[in-house]
């Protein structure tokens, strides 16, 4: 499992430092920024690998907690993760999006239990499947 969750976590890392590189190079081309503000890319990027890499892969495939404190873990550090990404890129943004935060933490909430109804429903198919199959073997 820390195999699997350490390799997870550098791929989200990389991938997005790629990402965040891609997009400033694409629609801010004449840019140029100090070596202090590449490490706010590193912070965000750390950030998302935290998050995607290693807690929800934890949260959803490990832990045998209520799918309530589940969601409500997954909203709550998924919003401030962003929140502190946003902060990390550009305070202006982030002070464009400030009166909006508690919709936007709204929209986490219930994009999270849409989500868990989905993936609840897809594993629940996958493992029956799998039940299935092994009483069809036998």
């Amino acid at each position: 499992m820390n195999k699997q969750l350490k390799s997870s976590f550098f791929q989200t890392f990389s991938m997005t430092f790629i990402w965040i590189l891609l997009l400033i190079s694409i629609f801010l081309r004449d840019i140029t920024f100090s070596v202090n503000y590449t490490w706010n890319l590193v912070g965000i990027s750390a950030i998302s690998a935290s998050i995607f890499g290693i807690m929800y892969p934890t949260l959803w495939n490990f832990s045998s907690m209520k799918a309530f404190n589940k969601i409500a873990i997954s909203s709550i550090v998924n919003t401030l993760g962003g929140i502190v990404s946003v902060w990390l890129f550009s305070i202006h943004m982030f002070n464009f999006i400030k009166p909006w935060i508690i919709y936007i933490f709204i929209l986490t909430i219930i994009g999270h239990v849409i989500s868990f109804y989905f993936y609840s429903k897809w594993d629940n198919d996958k493992n029956s499947d799998e039940l299935n199959n092994l009483l069809k073997n036998n």
